[in-house]
């Protein structure tokens, strides 16, 4: 067993707090006035590689499966939320965030949510806090 499941549950709960907080942020603008940009980035498609790479160092097969499959569906979930906020997200704002992803919607979500939190307190977007 590669992890404990102290460990494994601590990782789980900080995952979860990251995703809970960005996916707040994202919340907080979901009516927006008008697109930041002419020039929308697209949602990019990525494969089930970020999660093999990140469970393949884990000696037991059936914890492996596992943590496999609930990053896969962290994953999902991450596109999901990405993509019904995908119109505000600047070809800018994606360019920088993708850099920080490495194939991974859950990082990619977090820049982004934290960027247009910033557009928003900036004035850049036109965001509804109600």
């Amino acid at each position: 067993m590669l992890f404990g499941n102290t460990d494994l549950s601590r990782k789980n709960a900080v995952t979860i707090r990251f995703l809970e907080f960005s996916v707040a942020a994202l919340l907080l603008v979901a009516t927006i006035g008008e697109p930041y940009s002419v020039e929308a980035a697209e949602l990019p498609e990525y494969d089930d590689s970020y999660c093999v790479r990140l469970t393949s160092k884990m000696l037991n097969a059936d914890e492996k499966n596992i943590e496999t499959n609930k990053c896969l569906q962290d994953e999902a979930d991450a596109k999901k939320k990405l993509a019904e906020h995908w119109t505000i997200v600047s070809e800018k704002s994606f360019a920088y965030c993708r850099t920080l992803g490495q194939g991974s919607y859950r990082p990619l979500l977090r820049c982004l949510a934290g960027n247009v939190g910033y557009r928003c307190f900036e004035d850049e977007l036109s965001c509804n806090w109600n």
